[in-house]
């Protein structure tokens, strides 16, 4: 690849704060750190524009929307010609459903540039997902030009290879850090249909230990929220996880993560061969516990041994010697996509 020559990326993602957004801003952030010339665009409604009709939806109100937005998805999508490639950000299996993003269309308008996927999984390596949209008619891999993913295993682990590509994650971008936890603080994440008993066993236990927690249930800046993070000691997971953008970026703060189930952070799995929804190793920083006497028991023990400065820094390094590309990405699989571009050979 010609050194000097940089590349130029479009990101494309939602406005809302969550996973894909974060996906790409720390997207951004990577691949300038490999000297290329990325953007971010919060204009994923206008991809979703391109459809002529909107399951559920008033057919008279979705083809007023589509007409007030035209002229401008359209000079965006002009815009995009300028890029070497688009990469959208999503969740999965979302950006596969029919009826949410017309890629072929999109192709058509910004000239066959190659467009890309990047999710927290491959989908490949979640066959309930596979599944799930094969019965429902909706198309798989096929619909992008290639795929990124944050994690090697979701509900299974599989090793790389076209057109798939793990670049991780740059989480060192955002600044996230091990910091000095002058209080021992919990945050209880949000509630999760069928899993109530498990969060109220915690707070429970926590209330009786008269530790302070903070129970997330409205919505939150991304600042405010991992402000939250780099405040607490410890952080409760609700449910199982394709990855748990939220684990990524408590254990980068120094923050221990409890579940009451192995499988739970499916992607943080260390089994060389994970079933699907199996139990798993988990190194240090995450607790397991089983029930509210073993729960309240593992609390006391890491309240009791806590240090305000050196146990965060303990936390992140067992982050780091595990999940490294959780955190500082995975340069050399990202250089090999931005050479695959400029030679297309994606696309």
């Amino acid at each position: 690849m010609n050194n000097n020559k940089k590349i130029k990326i479009a990101i494309i993602s939602g406005p809302e704060n969550g996973s894909p957004k974060v996906l790409a801003t720390t997207l951004e952030s990577f691949i300038k750190s490999v000297g290329h010339q990325p953007k971010v665009f919060f204009k994923s409604k206008a991809i979703k524009r391109l459809n002529k009709r909107c399951q559920g939806c008033n057919k008279v109100l979705w083809w007023i929307y589509r007409t007030i937005h035209y002229l401008n998805d359209q000079l965006f999508f002009i815009h995009l010609r300028r890029y070497n490639a688009i990469v959208v950000c999503d969740w999965t299996p979302n950006a596969f459903l029919k009826g949410v993003y017309d890629i072929k269309k999109m192709k058509i308008l910004t000239k066959g540039k190659p467009i890309l996927y990047y999710a927290v999984q491959y989908l490949g390596n979640a066959p309930t997902q596979i599944e799930k949209l094969k019965s429902g008619g909706h198309p798989l891999f096929e619909k992008y030009d290639w795929h990124l993913s944050v994690s090697e295993v979701t509900e299974i682990r599989q090793r790389p290879a076209p057109p798939w590509s793990h670049i991780g994650l740059y989480l060192k971008g955002t600044g996230l850090a091990p910091v000095v936890k002058e209080k021992f603080i919990a945050v209880v994440d949000y509630a999760q249909e069928g899993y109530l008993n498990y969060r109220k066993e915690q707070i429970e236990v926590l209330e009786e230990l008269g530790i302070e927690y903070v129970s997330l249930e409205k919505k939150y800046t991304i600042e405010k929220i991992r402000k939250y993070y780099k405040s607490a000691a410890i952080y409760f997971m609700q449910s199982a996880e394709a990855f748990g953008m939220p684990i990524a970026e408590c254990l980068a703060t120094g923050t221990y993560i409890f579940t009451p189930d192995s499988s739970w952070p499916m992607a943080w799995r260390l089994n060389e061969n994970p079933t699907v929804h199996g139990p798993g190793v988990l190194p240090e920083c995450f607790v397991e516990y089983n029930g509210k006497l073993d729960l309240k028991k593992k609390i006391d023990t890491i309240k009791n041994n806590f240090d305000s400065l050196n146990t965060p820094k303990k936390v992140f390094n067992i982050f780091s010697q595990y999940y490294l590309s959780y955190y500082q990405g995975n340069a050399e699989s990202l250089k090999c996509v931005i050479e695959k571009i400029e030679k297309k050979e994606i696309g």
